[in-house]
């Protein structure tokens, strides 16, 4: 049958021997160290998280900052169109007054020169007149 000798009891204790050491020099601090790294992990995973939130409020934050941005410029745009049809409509204005004083004046002329042309066209009438009438009745 089996014999139990003194070999296996030095083998058993060596291999219980080995088990303790490995586990003191090896095993723990490997294990300490994947449960540093892990810890790091999880830190760097949460600090990750704090950041993206942060980016997204602050992208947010520059989204609206653009919209008012852009309605504010469209108000100054539009306020500027206004204002300068209001001035193109000052100077239309403006420039009609003027055609109106110079056509004004000139009909003002024209009126003078054709009543003074009448008024010479009567006299040279009644010059004319007097010369038929004195030709016909001599």
């Amino acid at each position: 049958m089996l014999s139990i000798d003194a070999t296996i009891l030095v083998t058993f204790a060596l291999v219980w021997i080995l088990v303790i050491v490995l586990t003191r020099v090896f095993f723990k601090p490997i294990s300490r160290v994947i449960g540093e790294r892990t810890e790091r992990i999880e830190k760097a995973k949460a600090e990750t998280e704090k950041a993206l939130a942060a980016y997204e409020q602050d992208i947010k934050r520059i989204e609206e900052s653009l919209k008012e941005a852009r309605a504010a410029a469209a108000g100054v745009r539009e306020k500027a169109e206004l204002e300068a049809l209001k001035e193109k409509a000052r100077i239309i204005q403006e420039i009609q007054q003027a055609c109106r004083a110079q056509v004004d004046e000139a009909k003002g002329e024209l009126d003078e020169r054709v009543a003074k042309l009448k008024k010479e066209l009567d006299a040279a009438t009644a010059g004319l007149s007097d010369e038929i009438e004195r030709r016909i009745l001599n």
